[in-house]
Formats: C-alpha cells, structure tokens, sequence
C-alpha cells in the first residue's frame, strides 16, 4: 500500500507518547478539540488507559479525561511509547487503519468509519457504505479512477478521491 499510514485511534492505545495526525469528524467536533489542544501534530501522552472507561491524556502539561467514544475519532501514531508489536487495551491487537483508496483489486476488509459530513456522507450511507460493511475491491478503471467495489452485494463505483474518505480495516 502506497500511502497507508499506520495510525490508531486513541481509544486503543496502552499508556505512551503519541503524535496526533487525523481527527475525524465535523467542524463542530474539531473546534472542541481544538479548546483542548488537540489537533495534528500535537504530541499527546496517554496516562491512563482502560478497556471500556475514559482514556487520560496530557497534552502541553494539562491532563483530562476523553470518552471512548470521543478518544476512537482521534488517530495517532507512536511516539515512542508503544509499536504495532503490543497490545492495545484489554490485550486486544491494534488495527491498523487504512483508506479504501489503499486497497488493490481483489482486496476486502471492514469500514471502521467515514470522514465527511453533509450530502457526501448521505450518499455513501445510501449506497450501503456503513460501519462495520464488508466491502471488496473489483476492479479498477484503466488509468486508476473511478474503482468499483461490491458492498452488501452490489457494484458500486467511486472515485478515488471519495474512496480517501472511508477508513478500513486491514484488507484481508
């Protein structure tokens, strides 16, 4: 894969140092991340991290709680604290995050979420593009865009650029 990033959401990181580099989600969601000091290339440090409650991160010297929820929509990279080989919380595996873009042909994996909002987002839900759906890799067209997918038994066919905003599972 060509422009994967190995990042993972917050939510499954054990106690180290991170280096924000995406948050997902609306303008609303950044701005209050934003209030808090977080935003990419921001280094974070997890003090604290349990299975199902909140996550404890410092960030400039202040510390606060972030709910699970909250903590999955921000992804990082290891800062020296922890590498893909350990364990996130609750001794489950890290997955790695990856873009639908990222996949080649014959490819599949899982939607983990969708970065977007609006009319955009509306429209890939109607297309069968939720969490947690299996999508495969069919074909791609001659000079690489659109590509087309099978979703829930479909066809369907996006262009790269909207594919960059669905984030996956590793394709299996």
């Amino acid at each position: 894969m060509t422009s994967a990033f190995e990042a993972y959401p917050l939510s499954v990181v054990p106690a180290g140092n991170y280096m924000i580099v995406e948050l997902v989600g609306g303008r609303g969601f950044l701005r209050r991340l934003s209030y808090m000091g977080l935003h990419p290339d921001v280094e974070v440090s997890v003090t604290a991290a349990s299975q199902n409650g909140p996550v404890r991160v410092a960030v400039g010297g202040t510390q606060f709680g972030l709910g699970r929820g909250m903590a999955s929509r921000i992804l990082v990279v290891s800062r020296g604290g922890a590498d893909e080989s350990q364990k996130g919380t609750g001794g489950r595996p890290f997955r790695r995050v990856v873009t639908l873009k990222d996949y080649r042909e014959g490819q599949r994996g899982r939607i983990l979420d969708i970065k977007g909002e609006g009319k955009f987002k509306k429209r890939l839900l109607d297309m069968g593009f939720t969490k947690g759906a299996e999508v495969y890799v069919e074909k791609y067209a001659p000079l690489r865009d659109p590509v087309e997918f099978i979703i829930k038994g479909y066809h369907v066919g996006l262009r790269r650029e909207e594919a960059q905003r669905i984030l996956m599972t590793d394709p299996y």
